[in-house]
């Protein structure tokens, strides 16, 4: 991207309504594959099941808690939600409160997404606000995976698939692979199937574990549609 306002692995906090003291609200976690711009408004990338059009967003500022102060941003697309679903778990957040310092694990990362994607190395990582960076070998780079939404509604969904450790809160975070020493994101965070259920990735017990992700450049090809003006400069060097 020209401008990446919020970095790869940003954590956000999802609501339908703006929290109101005393009353109960449904609250989501999910993390930013990456961020852009486009007519001088910034955009983020995360999983379609994340949210829905309208629906608020808050910035994450301990992996955990939410800062209910201000939202930063608003859910503008949801692909498996929309009438012309191309069934790519891929959503749009635009970006309303610029100004607000977002926390990442590195605000100052180089944000590289692939624009096609070929033959994968061994080891592929994801980063989510959940279970931090996890790593391992690709399995199919095409397939249908059944997700749950925070509403507990299936969604079908064209995924890769990885044996990568993913949890909650982690969907929507950037999947990337090292070409000539340097990171790019080739997907993001969709969903998991482990045997381990809530279990920690490195606890024994957590058993296989295969994490669904949608790939890049099916991810561009939504946001040529929902966002025509968004801004991407070349990169020189990076193979794959």
């Amino acid at each position: 991207p020209a401008a990446s306002p919020w970095a790869p692995g940003t954590g956000v906090t999802i609501t339908k309504t703006v929290p109101v003291p005393g009353e109960t609200v449904q609250v989501g976690q999910c993390t930013v594959a990456y961020s852009f711009t486009a007519d001088d408004r910034g955009y983020a990338v995360t999983a379609s099941h994340c949210g829905m059009p309208g629906d608020h967003v808050w910035a994450t500022v301990d992996g955990v808690n939410a800062d209910f102060s201000a939202p930063v941003g608003t859910f503008i697309y949801s692909d498996l939600y929309d009438a012309a679903s191309s069934r790519l778990d891929v959503g749009v957040i635009e970006i309303t409160n610029p100004r607000y310092v977002m926390a990442s694990p590195d605000p100052l990362a180089d944000t590289v997404v692939a624009e096609s994607v070929g033959e994968l190395p061994e080891v592929i990582c994801k980063f989510g606000v959940t279970t931090g960076e996890t790593c391992g070998e690709p399995i199919n780079s095409t397939g249908v995976e059944i997700l749950a939404d925070h509403d507990g509604v299936e969604l079908r969904a064209v995924a890769a698939t990885a044996r990568v450790c993913a949890r909650a809160g982690d969907s929507g975070g950037p999947v990337y692979a090292d070409f000539d020493g340097r990171r790019v994101i080739v997907g993001l965070v969709s969903g998991t199937r482990d045997a381990g259920g809530e279990l920690a990735c490195t606890e024994p017990g957590a058993g296989p574990m295969t994490m669904s992700y949608t790939s890049m450049p099916a991810i561009q090809t939504v946001l040529d549609r929902v966002v025509p003006g968004a801004r991407f400069e070349p990169r020189v060097g990076v193979t794959g």
